[in-house]
């Protein structure tokens, strides 16, 4: 078994979609790459596959550079999300073909699938062709082959995109144990911010040009180096509220929007702000942080400072609800409780903790309080 290794991997058409990307994914880690769609992410799986020719750098599997590898020279196994199954072989015949190809007696080919089937649930589909099952059923059998394959690398890209919620599921809670997983090095492609933050042991965040950030899942979600990549983790998505930092005199520092939303910098955030009063910055807040008051503005002292919002629009969603407001013209969301309930143009009180804020520059998106205590 083996690490992989890309070591300044570059790849591009009529602009860089990889640019100097390195990263090392150990033997038996579960790599996550997520990133909006387009942005490169199955281009990354393609050249560690070796289906797409680098322009420059190095893909190591182990000890070997397999960059100038033809692919099944690569000991890598991929899963497709366009399925890439063979339309006139069975379900069985697809999921049994890298054995086949290896010359594996038969018996120990039927056990084989008929195990993998039987976990990804669709051992009662063996005999059929891939046209003659849905779209979920060509994925989890575009997997199935993956898993049976025994490769150095596993490279998934959305392997479950395809399917419904109860099954999504339930294959996100086998991967965190699948033998067959856990001893190689995964690399796990999507764009789904839910999955990665789920199912990696590290998450790397795709950007123009590559892994803008690359790290545990809670310290990625927690710490975002950069507006980019808030954005990108967290449904519904950060609030982001263009403010300017006014200096109120000593070290205190008040944030102000220019419809006249203001509330005070937190005391542990001050230090990384100073040097940026009177400047513009994106103040960003995940809607978990802003909470519905029923007590009106007027607060005590140290509490959380609030806003009055108009509801715009209120989504039930079982579990939890979001609310779109709108704050001196200003869009705010929120996330209520499950029994919640509001009306369009219903005038509600909201209070903001100010520890949770980011600070964000205004120009470049990176992180002005990253690290902050």
């Amino acid at each position: 078994m083996a690490r992989l290794v890309l070591d300044r991997v570059c790849k591009g058409w009529d602009f860089p979609v990889l640019d100097e990307l390195s990263v090392t994914v150990e033997e038996g880690e579960f790599f996550v790459v997520v990133g909006p769609s387009g942005i490169g992410k199955t281009t990354l799986l393609r050249c560690v596959a070796g289906l797409e020719r680098l322009d420059a750098g190095r893909v190591l599997i182990g000890d070997r550079d397999v960059t100038r590898l033809k692919p099944y020279n690569r000991r890598v196994a991929m899963t497709f999300e366009s399925y890439a199954l063979y339309p006139h072989l069975t379900v069985f015949e697809n999921i049994a073909s890298p054995l086949r190809a290896r010359r594996r007696p038969d018996a120990e080919v039927k056990a084989a699938v008929v195990q993998v089937a039987g976990l990804l649930r669709i051992d009662h589909l063996l005999d059929r062709k891939p046209h003659e099952v849905s779209g979920g059923q060509k994925q989890r059998t575009a997997l199935g082959r993956t898993l049976i394959a025994e490769p150095d690398v596993f490279l998934l890209d959305e392997p479950i995109s395809h399917l419904d919620a109860k099954i999504r599921h339930e294959l996100r809670r086998q991967f965190h144990t699948l033998e067959e997983l856990r001893r190689v090095a995964t690399v796990y492609v999507t764009h789904d911010y839910a999955e990665a933050l789920s199912l990696g042991d590290r998450i790397g965040v795709m950007g123009d040009g590559g892994l803008v950030q690359v790290g545990s899942p809670r310290d990625v979600f927690e710490r975002p180096d950069n507006l980019f990549v808030a954005r990108h983790l967290g449904q519904p998505s950060i609030n982001e509220l263009p403010v300017t930092l006014a200096q109120d005199g000593g070290a205190a520092l008040t944030a102000r929007s220019d419809g006249g939303m203001a509330f005070p910098v937190a005391e542990r955030h001050r230090g990384a702000l100073l040097d940026h009063a009177d400047q513009r910055v994106i103040a960003g807040i995940r809607p978990r942080h802003v909470a519905i008051r029923s007590d009106g503005p007027a607060l005590d002292k140290g509490a959380a400072p609030t806003v009055p919002a108009t509801v715009d629009i209120y989504e039930a969603l079982g579990a939890s609800g979001v609310l779109l407001c709108t704050v001196n013209g200003q869009p705010l969301t929120v996330l209520t409780g499950l029994d919640a309930h509001f009306d369009h143009g219903d005038q509600v009180t909201l209070a903001l903790d100010t520890d949770a804020f980011y600070y964000f520059d205004a120009d470049t998106g990176r992180n002005l309080v990253q690290g902050a205590a």
